[in-house]
């Protein structure tokens, strides 16, 4: 994956113009995030799944009105089943003070019901200069709340070209706006501007698969080392075979995943899946601290793909996802350092005897319904992400 020939690999070129820095879950993250919100000079755009009214969602109302009150244009797009728990009183503050509020598919319209193809990715750009993409919603799930970890996640905050190029992506979603213009001349060739980045999304409705692509090729691509962080991993039948064969090479492939998921049925699914992965040689380790809730992948400590893209036909093939490839060694090194300290410290290996050790007749069953009912729902999942949604 190293050197200038991995810049021209998956077909999209990547824009050298930006500084990038990794930043994991909870209350420095949200310090972050509202320092940036009252930094905003002209524009706002907040693009999420979940946007809760707890502590941490009105932490993040507070700034945005404030910023609203300041003469800042801000657009809010919210998934309309992900957000629901956004309560009316909050939406109508954030109005009034001027904030542009979407709901995203909206569960009855045009005389059919909308279940599937949520709004996934987690965008955040400020005056076009700098932006946050990620894993994290705006949630006292990805906060430090009293004795409440957070659940572990990541996030890159850049400055750069990437930056203008994810506002033009947001200001699509917004039909009949007139957006003002910004100021795009800033010289970006300076010290700390030149680390090669590209947005990859998934959208298949819209013929979008570029982050299973990336997935994809990295796997294949791979000579050392994969390290997975997955929320809710459970690749389909060909990205598994992709990485028995990586394995098979020698690569040392490993998983991070959550000990206890916050859906359940999906945590057992995964776990029937356990003994294949073991068994032909892939590494799973259980996160014992919090919940996972992150969506990484370091591939030979040179190259990274972080977003909210999980590696399952859920991401692939129904919700609108967002991630960043970042084509660096320095990051790539730094990021996967930490995670393998995460797994060192606060993770336990499954191994056969593990599994063994809890492999009743009754358990297997349970794993293996669970994963027949998730695959099912998959399935149905891409059904009703149909034609009928593609201009949603």
């Amino acid at each position: 994956m190293a050197g200038r020939k991995s810049l021209k690999s998956f077909r999209k070129p990547y824009s050298l113009l930006n500084k990038v820095r990794w930043i994991q879950s909870g209350s420095g993250y949200f310090k972050e995030l509202t320092e940036l919100i009252n930094s905003a000079e002209s524009e706002i755009h907040i693009q999420t799944y979940i946007f809760s009214s707890d502590h941490t969602g009105l932490q993040i109302a507070e700034a945005l009105i404030g910023a609203a009150r300041r003469g800042v244009n801000i657009f809010l797009l919210i998934d309309a089943y992900g957000s629901k728990q956004l309560t009316s009183t909050i939406e109508e503050q954030m109005t009034a003070a001027g904030i542009q509020i979407f709901r995203y598919g909206k569960f009855y319209s045009q005389g059919r019901l909308h279940i599937s193809r949520r709004l996934h990715r987690k965008i955040i750009v400020i005056d076009g200069k700098s932006a946050i993409v990620g894993g994290m919603n705006i949630s006292d799930h990805y906060n430090d709340i009293s004795h409440q970890l957070a659940w572990l996640d990541f996030a890159v905050i850049l400055e750069g070209e990437i930056a203008r190029r994810l506002r033009h992506i947001c200001k699509a979603r917004w039909k009949g706006v007139k957006f003002p213009r910004l100021n795009d001349e800033d010289d970006l060739k300076e010290a700390g501007f030149a680390i090669p980045v590209r947005i990859r999304r998934n959208d298949f409705v819209r013929n979008q698969n570029e982050i299973a692509v990336s997935y994809r090729q990295a796997i294949r691509q791979a000579q050392k080392s994969l390290l997975f962080i997955g929320a809710y991993f459970l690749p389909g039948g060909r990205s598994r075979r992709l990485l028995r064969d990586t394995a098979r090479r020698g690569v040392d492939v490993r998983i991070l995943v959550a000990e206890h998921s916050d859906v359940g049925i999906m945590g057992n699914a995964r776990r029937y899946l356990y003994a294949w992965l073991i068994r032909n040689g892939i590494k799973v380790f259980e996160y014992r601290k919090s919940n996972v809730h992150g969506k990484v992948l370091v591939a030979d400590k040179q190259w990274v793909t972080i977003g909210s893209f999980d590696l399952n036909n859920l991401s692939t093939f129904s919700n609108i996802e967002l991630n960043l490839d970042i084509n660096h060694a320095p990051f790539a090194d730094d990021l996967s350092r930490h995670i393998e300290k995460l797994i060192d410290e606060n993770s336990v290996q499954i191994t056969p005897d593990l599994i063994q050790k809890h492999s009743g007749i009754f358990e297997k069953f349970k794993l293996w319904a669970a994963y027949q009912i998730v695959k099912t729902l998959f399935v149905l999942s891409v059904y009703l992400s149909g034609k009928g949604d593609r201009e949603s």
